[in-house]
């Protein structure tokens, strides 16, 4: 039981330190392909968690990168992500980047488009909301930002 706590450990370390390597501009096409062949193994292995991890890492970068395009790809083909999470910081922080992508993406559209996405993002934006009503507020600075954008 050890060792396998030991390699999810140090599959989400790789993770991390792979995103960082690609925010820092340090070998973005190998970072692309770890990240990418982690998330086929989780998939293959059925492993949720860990696909949800790394598309948080993606999202992560997409975001910091504004590729809002990208990022409502990942964001669409990833699905509920936050079933998978292992902590609440990590649901919290997926779903913030959510609604921001969700926004920015209703910002270029036109038309039906937009009022779908903009319909996403109000969704989400609600959960957060219930969150902050709940108690919890480390998530009031995030809806701070979203009324703004």
């Amino acid at each position: 039981m050890t060792q396998l706590k030991q390699e999810e450990n140090k599959l989400k370390i790789t993770i991390l330190l792979t995103a960082v390597k690609k925010l820092r501009g340090i070998d973005a096409e190998a970072g692309d392909k770890i990240l990418d062949s982690i998330l086929a193994t989780a998939a293959s292995n059925e492993n949720f968690s860990q696909s949800a991890v790394v598309n948080l890492m993606k999202l992560e970068v997409f975001v910091f990168y504004q590729k809002w395009k990208e990022a409502i790809d990942l964001v669409r083909k990833a699905g509920n992500v936050r079933l998978f999470l292992s902590c609440f910081f990590s649901s919290v922080r997926y779903t913030f980047l959510e609604a921001l992508t969700y926004l920015k993406a209703a910002q270029s559209a036109s038309g039906w488009k937009k009022r779908q996405m903009k319909k996403c993002a109000l969704q989400t934006i609600q959960l957060i909301r219930g969150w902050a009503k709940s108690g919890n507020v480390n998530v009031v600075h995030y809806l701070y930002i979203l009324d703004a954008e």
